[in-house]
């Protein structure tokens, strides 16, 4: 399941998961279906990121994992505090000024 804030981004996805044989969904923020995951992954970027949270924390089971790619170092610290609501923060991993930010559903 995918879930972007740009129906352009939907369209694409769905394209792209047709020709790669994929069956997925995906969805814009008000239509996403109910239900929790194991884990969530985001590779988008902070703003979005900033709009999601609570959507993106209420999928995620509790003793879920989430990752949020996608994200410059420097953006870090304001979304750990986001998402710190809801998820114990790992260490975060950053490549070339690109950052990774985990967590576990509490």
């Amino acid at each position: 399941m995918g879930v972007d804030i740009d129906e352009q981004a939907i369209r694409a996805s769905k394209a792209n998961a047709g020709q790669n044989n994929v069956q997925a969904q995906f969805y814009l923020p008000d239509s996403v279906p109910e239900g929790q995951f194991d884990v969530v992954v985001a590779n988008i970027l902070a703003n979005p990121l900033r709009m999601l949270g609570e959507m993106l924390a209420d999928r995620t089971k509790p003793g879920g994992r989430i990752i949020l790619s996608g994200l410059l170092d420097e953006q870090i610290e304001e979304l750990s505090e986001i998402y710190g609501q809801w998820f114990d923060i790992e260490p975060t991993e950053i490549d070339e000024g690109w950052a990774r930010l985990s967590g576990v559903k509490r």
